[in-house]
This record gives structure tokens, C-alpha cells and sequence, in this order.
């Protein structure tokens, strides 16, 4: 009979420190957190906090929520779920930006001191001002143990099969991302990236696909540094979406262009361990190779322009 008790007992005391943190999280959201209301989740399952007229500061500008429920339940009490409003409107430096997101939702899951270790995001649809700008799409990160580049690494899976922009139909794969620290609920402002490792990234861009495979990071003079190789079968239509996303710089073009079946056989310097996989590519396709290195910018053995800085969040 004793077991019994004491689990009775244990449920009692959980269920009304549950309950008693209620009160207190809504008054110290007040405190902090800008919106028109602020109260606590309904029903006795969720311990959070049902947002209106909520506006989060980000570093594109003041985002707008008309809606936004935040909570934890009591099986999970680490996760923090967020379900998202239908719209959105960001306050930002060029003009306001309506953002539709459409059935979406997010999921954060913490360590004991608060640093985020995992996280997840989804949904049916977004749009920017009116345009469509993908159909249902996940992303989720996991924080990885990896030292290559200084930082706190984070694997980050994008499938997002279904996009609507004029240069990308689709785009699926993993990403490694290395931030300046780790992101959790004490985080004032959004960490930093400091290098990025792509190891089989696959864009469609409607006309053809392309595989990214690459890692670039920052270097001591605030530079991009690293090297990339992009994979397909149409070599010029590869080389113009380059230039469009100033991978690469315009003045190249003709020379690049004149010289496609020879930097497409071209290698890098070595081949060394610090670095993702770079084979050559399979038949029918070629593999354009950049590198950037000491304040410049290569393709293949041919340099081409400075290296661009290292972008700043």
C-alpha cells in the first residue's frame, strides 16, 4: 500500500506546482514580452502562454503576430511547442512584408540549462505578400558533435519538395551549420554562423538539378574561406544560376563560359580530410570546383575575384 501512496503523492505535488507556475509564467511574460493579451493555455495538459498581438524583434525587423500559443506538456516538459497564426507582418527596412504560413507549427527541445537541442519546423504552405512561395515543407535541426570548425554545430535537414520560386522547384538535403553559441530561451539575440558544410544538397531548378557539396567558414580577416563543388549536367545554365546568387563574380562569365569542358576536369588543390567528399562527377554530368583562399576566389585553378566577406548577421 505504500507504493501507491507515495506515487499518489508525487502526482499531487507535480500537478500543483503545475499549476502553480501558471500564474506566475503570464506575469512574467507581461514584463517581457510585447502584446496586446497575454494569458495562460487552456485545459490542464498545457502549461504556456496564449499570445495576441504579439510583435518579436528579429533582425529583419518587428514581426507582427496576431496569434501565437506557446506551451509544454507534462510528458515532455522539455519541448516547447509553438503553434503559428495563419499570417504574419514584418516591419522591415524596405517596406512591410505580409507573411501567409499556412497549418504551420514548431517544436524546440531543450537541455536542463536551457540551451536548445533540437528543433523542427513545418508546414502546408507560405506565402510573401500575396505569392506563393512553397507548398508543405519541413526543416529540422539537432545539435552534432563535430570540431572541424570552431562553434557549436547543428545538422539541419531541408525537405522542401514542393517550392515556388523562380530559381528553385525543389530542395532537399542536409546542411552543417556552425553557430558563435548555442541557441536557447536566454538568447537576446539570434547566434551568429560562422561556417556552413553542405555534403549532397540537391536544388531542381526546373530546368536541371543541381548536388551541392562544400564547406566555407569565416576567416580571421571577417572573409569567406572554403571551397564548393556543384554537380550537374548542364554546365552553362549552372554557371549563369552561380553568377545570379553572386557565388560567382558577372565579369567571368565569357571567360568561364569558353573554358566550361576544361573547368569541369579541373581539381582542387588536395584532397584532404578536413573536407566533405568531392569526387568527380559521375557520366553525363561535370562538377564545377570553387575555392576561396587567402582573400581569394578560384575556379578551378583560375582566379577570379577577391573573396567576398563573410555575411553578417
Amino acid at each position: 500500500m505504500m507504493i501507491p501512496r507515495l506515487l499518489l503523492m508525487i502526482v499531487l505535488a507535480v500537478g500543483g506546482l503545475w499549476f502553480a507556475a501558471e500564474p506566475l509564467l503570464v506575469a512574467q511574460a507581461r514584463r517581457h514580452v510585447q502584446a496586446d493579451s497575454i494569458a495562460s493555455q487552456p485545459g490542464w495538459g498545457r502549461l504556456g502562454l496564449a499570445l495576441s498581438g504579439a510583435v518579436l524583434q528579429t533582425q529583419a525587423g518587428p514581426l507582427g503576430l496576431p496569434r501565437l500559443d506557446l506551451w509544454v506538456t507534462p510528458l515532455t516538459p522539455t519541448t516547447l511547442r509553438a503553434d503559428l497564426p495563419e499570417t504574419a507582418v514584418l516591419d522591415a527596412p524596405t517596406g512591410r512584408r505580409q507573411i501567409g504560413m499556412e497549418d504551420a507549427d514548431a517544436t524546440v527541445t531543450l537541455s536542463p540549462f536551457g540551451a536548445a537541442r533540437r528543433a523542427s519546423a513545418s508546414f502546408a504552405a507560405l506565402a510573401l505578400d500575396g505569392a506563393p512561395l512553397s507548398g508543405r515543407g519541413t526543416v529540422t535541426a539537432r545539435a552534432v558533435a563535430d570540431d572541424r570548425i570552431g562553434g557549436h554545430p547543428f545538422q539541419v535537414q531541408i525537405d522542401l519538395p514542393d517550392l515556388r520560386l523562380p530559381q528553385a522547384r525543389s530542395a532537399t538535403g542536409g546542411l552543417r551549420l556552425w553557430l558563435d553559441r548555442a541557441p536557447g530561451l536566454a538568447t537576446q539575440t539570434p547566434p551568429a554562423v560562422l561556417g556552413v558544410m553542405a555534403e549532397g544538397l540537391k536544388i531542381d531548378t526546373g530546368g536541371f538539378t543541381v548536388r551541392l557539396v562544400g564547406q566555407l567558414s569565416k576567416d580571421a580577416e571577417g572573409l569567406a574561406q572554403g571551397r564548393v563543388a556543384l554537380y550537374g549536367s548542364d554546365a552553362a545554365a549552372m554557371l549563369d544560376r552561380a553568377i545570379e546568387a553572386g557565388s560567382i563574380p558577372p565579369k567571368v562569365r565569357l571567360l568561364a563560359r569558353a573554358m566550361l569542358n576544361r573547368v569541369g576536369q579541373m581539381d582542387f588543390a588536395d584532397n584532404g580530410a578536413d573536407w566533405p567528399p568531392m569526387p568527380p562527377a559521375p557520366t553525363g554530368q561535370v562538377r564545377i570546383p570553387l575555392e576561396i583562399r587567402g582573400g581569394r576566389m578560384f575556379l578551378g585553378t583560375i582566379e577570379i575575384g577577391s573573396a567576398p566577406p563573410w555575411p553578417v548577421p
